[in-house]
């Protein structure tokens, strides 16, 4: 493992992660969230391209947030890649 491209996941995982806990990352998460159940919900009953739509969005949303979440961990699996290199002396 090169030690470079791990403090390099461990930056990326940290921005992640700030993005993960930032208020208005999370405000428009819930409220896109919100918008897409309303929105289904006062879907006609033979509507049945515009709840696919609706789906489909609230996929992506889930996605873009999975990323995210996604990218925090691999960072975590780095920061204890390099702490086992460290325990072996082969990382300052």
């Amino acid at each position: 493992m090169n030690e470079d491209k791990a403090r390099y996941r461990q930056d990326r995982a940290a921005k992640a992660e700030a993005l993960l806990r930032n208020e208005l990352f999370i405000e428009a998460f819930e409220h896109l969230d919100e918008q897409f159940i309303e929105a289904w919900k006062t879907s006609g009953v033979d509507d049945v391209e515009r709840r696919e739509k609706i789906f489909h969005l609230s996929q992506a949303l889930l996605a873009v947030k999975g990323y995210f979440q996604t990218v925090a961990d691999d960072g975590k699996l780095a920061k204890a890649q390099l702490d086992e290199l460290r325990r072996h002396g082969r990382v300052n």
